[in-house]
């Protein structure tokens, strides 16, 4: 007894499935009856046969980089030797173009400057040689430039990324004080293999995705063209650079991320349909099957390129053409995977 109530929960199993598949898919999937088993075509269709009506999708065509957000780096090192007096910023602060950052000890400079520039008086004033008077005037140049360099300012508007000195510190001239990152004009550094050196151009468009920001998209383009290759991983690839076409700081990207580049070598309005409905035949020609009043015909096409489960039809097929082709199997488990493909790539 318990072997029929299995065999009857099998069959009420298949029955419900079968119902199932043919409610989900059954309106945008016409069958086609394959009453003509003797065709060597429709012979090769494995399994229930569907009907595809052909659209226009849009196509877009990429180069995916991946890239790293930079800026002008500014290392600023003391210029003179001397005793930190103050310092005026802290690590991870907003500072401006001017802004003032560090004081040196300056009464010995000012006292140099003082005494270079009596020695330059009391020579003109003694008319002295051309040639002295030349020298103490480049000592009081010097003795000024040197004044100045005890009042380190930013040269830019950007943040404190390092700050190595303290109040109290002692410098010696070309010790690092601080380091800035402009926060303006940022960029993107990306690599190009050398394979696709001959389609990538100033002004090109790009997009560009951070996932670490819930997958933020961004717009730039293509600003410089390193004229030379270098090696990298020992790949020979040519360094470009992308700017923004806004500021990416509104959107909270910051120097140092990593993004996703997909750098667009155009894009149009074409034909694409599931690789289901293409077929070959003994010449190795490409031809879909075209649906007719009185049945179908073979029609030889001409393809492109494949994205995903679709492929593009350059020349054969319209816009309106309804195409017979097998059904896919991914049909029967998650639904019309090309509806999904279209929207995939909508959203790029």
């Amino acid at each position: 007894m318990k072997k029929w109530v299995v065999i009857v929960i099998i069959i009420s199993v298949v029955v419900i499935g079968t119902s199932v598949w043919y409610w989900r898919f059954g309106k945008s999937l016409t069958p086609v009856s394959s009453t003509s088993s003797a065709d060597p075509d429709l012979a090769t269709l494995k399994g229930p046969h569907i009907l595809y009506t052909v659209s226009a999708t849009s196509i877009g065509n990429y180069i995916p980089l991946v890239g790293v957000v930079s800026a002008n780096v500014y290392n600023i090192d003391s210029l003179v030797s001397g005793q930190v007096t103050n310092v005026y910023v802290q690590q991870g602060q907003l500072v401006r173009k001017g802004q003032l950052l560090i004081n040196i000890g300056h009464l010995q400079y000012k006292l140099n400057y003082q005494q270079a520039l009596n020695n330059y008086y009391k020579a003109l004033l003694n008319r002295d040689a051309s040639s002295v008077v030349l020298q103490y005037k480049l000592a009081l140049q010097v003795a000024e430039q040197n004044l100045k360099y005890t009042t380190i300012t930013s040269p830019a508007t950007g943040f404190i990324e390092n700050l190595n000195v303290a109040t109290g510190d002692f410098v010696n001239v070309r010790q690092n004080t601080v380091t800035i990152i402009q926060s303006t004009g940022m960029w993107i550094n990306a690599y190009v293999n050398e394979v696709d050196l001959a389609d990538v151009h100033v002004g090109q468009k790009a997009i560009i995705t951070f996932t670490q920001l819930n997958d933020l998209k961004l717009e730039g383009k293509v600003s410089f063209v390193q004229p030379f290759a270098t090696t990298q991983s020992g790949l020979t690839v040519i360094p470009i650079r992308i700017a923004f076409d806004k500021n990416p700081l509104k959107y909270g990207v910051v120097y140092g991320l990593d993004c996703n580049i997909d750098l667009e070598l155009g894009s149009s309005n074409g034909i694409m349909i599931p690789l289901q409905a293409i077929f070959t035949d003994k010449n190795g020609h490409k031809y879909v099957l075209l649906k007719t009043p009185n049945g179908y015909k073979r029609v030889q096409v001409t393809i492109g390129k494949q994205i995903g489960m679709m492929i593009e039809i350059v020349k054969g097929i319209k816009r309106g053409d309804v195409l017979i082709m097998r059904v896919p199997s991914q049909f029967r488990e998650t639904g019309n995977p090309f509806r999904k493909v279209f929207k995939e790539r909508r959203r790029r």
